[in-house]
């Protein structure tokens, strides 16, 4: 089973989004950022998936620091919606952690759920 670590806003409507996206999938542990991102880095957990209200301060700071910029990305902002072939882009790159705006969370997790379960 793949696990996410999930930090930051709304991490219970998160959680909700993805199992039910993707059910029997992904195990979800909703944990600090710093956690989270300590544990996508050891390898303890697959990815990494912080929200905040930019989807790319709060979001993915700890997750830049410690698990690297280029393994880091945002999905979805306040300006724009998450996009299926961007999500695809990313996780191809080898990306494990995905910042993404609040008022996304309905739109952006189950995409970015569903891509995930097929890697």
């Amino acid at each position: 089973m793949k696990t996410i670590a999930i930090a930051g806003l709304q991490r219970e409507q998160i959680k909700e989004q993805i199992e039910t996206a993707a059910p029997g999938v992904f195990t979800c542990f909703i944990l600090s950022d710093i956690d989270a991102a300590m544990k996508v880095k050891s390898g303890e957990i697959d990815y990494y998936i912080g929200a905040c209200n930019t989807g790319a301060g709060a979001a993915l700071s700890m997750a830049i620091a410690i698990i690297g910029y280029n393994e880091s990305c945002t999905i979805a902002k306040p300006a724009f919606q998450a996009k299926e072939e961007e999500i695809q882009t990313f996780i191809s790159e080898g990306k494990k952690a995905f910042g993404l705006s609040i008022e996304h969370v309905e739109h952006a997790v189950p995409m970015l759920a569903k891509q995930l379960a097929k890697v």
